[in-house]
């Protein structure tokens, strides 16, 4: 399975003589062996980018009338261009 870092407070990587803390970047890519999950800590830290994902995941939509941002009506409209 390979995650992508997305939030802070992952650690792993060795500490350098460059003052690095351990920490992987956000963005950073992790290869996970065949089998291994990630550990429970690092929950809403990542996101799966490849591979197999848990038998307890769901998907997520992310419409905008479900966020609440417009309603259904806006949704149609076409977006006008801001103004200088």
């Amino acid at each position: 399975m390979k995650i992508r870092i997305t939030s802070q407070g992952i650690y792993g990587l060795p500490v350098g003589d460059e003052g690095g803390n351990g920490e992987y970047p956000i963005g950073h890519e992790i290869t996970l062996d065949k089998g291994v999950s990630p550990p429970a800590g690092w929950s809403g830290k990542y996101e799966i980018v490849s591979g197999k994902l848990p038998d307890d995941a769901e998907f997520i939509t992310g419409t905008s009338a479900e966020r609440g941002t417009e309603s259904k009506d806006q949704a149609d409209q076409p977006r006008r261009p801001r103004g200088n």
